[in-house]
């Protein structure tokens, strides 16, 4: 668990860090203020949003003021990847929304979400490797907990499985490894931006007809995963939805899908096969990047687009099927890939 949570570090930090410099280029504001070791903007109806924590506490009781103003707001990866390893943390009720991955990369164990959270962006809690817990108010309008996994109920989606709730490793044997089953729940038609990121023990999640749309990241890291059927009701996947699922060895795409994003299944190096949907009109860049294993791909002639580097450093052994006068085709002789016109 140590060493995967040290290499999570290492990647994730490499893609805030890249971020973080490209935003900086050409920014002439100036700085956020800072009160108590935060720092925090100023929202349009006067209430604050948290943006960075400066401070050293492993135990965090955030403000309920900064400056006179309620906290209202936790700005998206507010306290992403916090250097000091935050272990505990309580966010006061005047909180009404989370941000994306505000608390990724943290040591939280459990979390406590108030009455007053009514909105959260792609999971908040995601890649945390010793979170188990998550408890929502009861009086919580719009967030709750099924089984332990934390849902939405505005838009019916899967917001965090925490990394932790199905722990093969817990009674503290690791040779004892037993991989994990997960039934996403019917009526679930979202899973957000990062829901199951770096959850180590899941090697099967059951996907329900009615899921529409998988978010950026979604199964980031899932790295027991070794199949996945996403059901026909699926119309839309973000980019990186399984990027570096090292296990993952078969997947089969939804028929009404319209586009592999980028680097939708980057780094899975136990990838074998693929066939792409008659629906699919694009592959993104790096769709399939560094999938060493990747030796055979079915590309319809409905594809007009192929992104740079779809293919990079798959297996030396790669061979594309696909049309006589296709995009495909066209793509393979150009890219020096081995090609069967079917």
């Amino acid at each position: 668990m140590k060493k995967i949570a040290l290499f999570l570090t290492a990647v994730l930090c490499l893609t805030l860090c890249l971020m973080i410099l490209a935003s900086a280029e050409g920014n002439t504001e100036e700085p956020a203020p800072e009160s108590e070791g935060f720092r925090y903007r100023l929202l349009e109806d006067g209430t604050a949003e948290i943006l960075a924590y400066t401070g050293k506490e492993l135990t965090l009781v955030l403000p309920e003021t900064l400056d006179g103003c309620p906290v209202a707001s936790i700005g998206n990866e507010a306290f992403y990847n916090y250097r000091y390893s935050m272990e505990d943390l309580t966010i006061p009720a005047s909180v009404t929304h989370i941000g994306s991955y505000a608390f990724s990369m943290t040591d939280l164990e459990e979390i406590v979400i108030p009455a007053g959270v009514v909105s959260m962006g792609d999971n908040p809690f995601g890649y945390c490797t010793s979170l188990k817990t998550i408890t929502v108010a009861e009086e919580n309008p719009v967030f709750y907990m099924e089984d332990g996994v934390l849902f939405c109920r505005d838009d019916h989606s899967l917001v965090c499985f925490p990394n932790l709730l199905a722990d093969p490793y817990e009674d503290g044997d690791e040779d004892d490894y037993e991989p994990v089953t997960y039934k996403v729940p019917a009526g679930t038609e979202i899973i957000r931006g990062g829901a199951f990121g770096g959850v180590e023990c899941l090697s099967e999640i059951l996907l329900p007809d009615s899921l529409r749309v998988i978010g950026s990241q979604a199964f980031g890291f899932c790295w027991s995963l070794d199949s996945l059927i996403i059901p026909d009701s699926v119309t839309e996947i973000g980019d990186t939805a399984f990027d570096t699922c090292k296990y993952l060895s078969r997947v089969v795409l939804p028929a009404g899908l319209k586009r592999i994003p980028p680097m939708l299944f980057y780094e899975c190096e136990s990838l074998y096969e693929a066939d792409i949907p008659e629906s699919v009109t694009e592959i993104g860049d790096s769709a399939f990047s560094f999938c060493s294993s990747l030796e055979k791909v079915r590309i319809p002639d409905s594809v007009q687009s192929i992104g740079e580097y779809a293919f990079e450093s798959c297996s030396k052994d790669l061979v594309v099927l696909c049309g006589p006068d296709s995009c495909a085709k066209s793509y393979c002789e150009k890219n020096g890939i081995e090609f069967l016109v079917k």
